[in-house]
């Protein structure tokens, strides 16, 4: 197996794994809520503290990725997130809040490392493409969670058994990419240190340059929507329109699936018109015209259309991260990309923050979730005509 693969298989893995696990509770989440008798709108809460954890981490995540290699603080952050789910799997609102935010700083990390790994290993003439595959990795892992967890938690009928199965699955991974740490850790610098200074630096660079500026508001935005995606999309089923949980799941695997095969396609379609600016303005606009659309279901919209629906809004909402992700190696001081990386992923993880919670704080409001879902599109939309506008040095 050549490297390049190596190193796409072993980050896809571990980056699947990581996300199904943050994704475990929401897919089941109205089980949950009625284990500890809250309302189903407690998960932003739960994925607020995974968030506050991922975008400190993140932060950090580049430069222990420099002195450790990219493998080794993979495997540390699966051991984390299996620690977090069993937290995550205790009846207990504070103890799922904790087994959250374990599960942020097991998280945040993670694409700092792929990051790191991928651009010491790709031509930058492919990353658009091999970026957006391995990012394909996230909905993927979210699929998996929509598929698995609500029917392991149905059959062994104890929603707690979905977040231990997810445990076994990260402690799993962790064990086989170590096979792959002599190949793939071999620019790692020992003689780095971690510190405050270091962190500063990091969030330096990416707000001193105007497109990775750009790259930081972008992501807020569009990763707070994601979230919101992946968090309320199951609840807003069962609550909303009736709809049976399994189907529900299978709504939130139908976005996920979107979503790979979004990443693929705007990765691609970014580096055929060479404009990442433009692509992003695009899948904006999509992301609107989607939760609109979301916003229009009933209880008598068919099956099909459901799904369909759902598939192109994951096509949206969780297919842009690959042209980010991308963009930001490509304009990353060099040798700077994981640092890069995590200083941007520091304003992405306070999107997935702040939005899921303001999505949360509408829903209480209005008492249903259709005015979030439109709230949501109407900033998509102002974001995507704020990028087709500026003009900025990189494309």
């Amino acid at each position: 197996m050549s490297v390049v693969r190596l190193a796409l298989v072993s980050t896809m893995s571990i980056q699947s794994i990581a996300t199904a696990s943050t994704v475990t509770l929401s897919a089941i989440a109205p089980l949950v809520a009625a284990a500890i008798g809250m309302p189903s709108s407690f998960i932003g809460t739960y994925v607020c503290f995974i968030y506050i954890g991922a975008a400190f981490a993140a932060v950090a995540g580049g430069t222990m990725v420099t002195r450790y290699g990219g493998i080794h603080v993979s495997q540390g952050c699966l051991i984390l997130a299996a620690i977090g789910l069993m937290l995550s799997a205790v009846a207990n609102f504070w103890c799922i809040c904790l087994g959250g935010l374990l599960l942020g700083l097991s998280y945040g990390p993670i694409t700092p490392a792929s990051s790191d790994i991928l651009a010491h290993t790709v031509p930058k003439e492919r990353m658009g493409f091999v970026f957006s595959l391995k990012q394909t990795a996230v909905p993927l892992g979210s699929a998996l969670a929509g598929f698995i967890v609500p029917s392991v938690a149905l059959w062994a009928n104890n929603w707690q058994a979905g977040p231990h199965v997810m445990a076994i699955f990260a402690l799993s991974v962790a064990l086989l990419v170590l096979y792959h740490r002599s190949s793939l850790d071999d620019h790692f610098d020992p003689r780095s240190r971690f510190s405050i200074h270091t962190v500063l630096n990091a969030l330096r660079l990416v707000t001193s340059q105007a497109g990775l500026r750009r790259m930081c508001i972008v992501s807020f935005v569009y990763n707070g929507t994601q979230m919101c995606v992946f968090s309320y999309l199951v609840s807003f089923m069962v609550e909303d329109i009736s709809i049976p949980i399994v189907l529900a799941g299978m709504a939130l695997s139908a976005a996920s699936i979107g979503g790979m095969c979004g990443r693929l396609f705007w990765g691609i379609f970014a580096d055929w018109i060479h404009s990442p600016r433009l692509t992003l303005s695009l899948l904006g606009f999509l992301m609107a015209a989607m939760l609109v659309s979301v916003g229009f279901f009933s209880p008598q919209t068919a099956t099909i259309l459901l799904l369909a629906v759902c598939f192109c809004l994951g096509g949206s909402a969780i297919g842009w991260n690959g042209v980010y992700l991308a963009h930001v190696a490509r304009i990353a001081p060099e040798g700077k990309a994981g640092v890069a990386t995590g200083g941007t992923l520091f304003f992405t993880f306070a999107g997935a923050i702040f939005l899921p919670l303001i999505f949360g704080v509408i829903h209480n409001t209005f008492g249903q979730y259709f005015e979030s879902f439109y709230a949501t599109a109407a900033l998509c939309a102002l974001i995507a005509l704020w990028l087709l506008i500026s003009k900025t040095p990189e494309n």
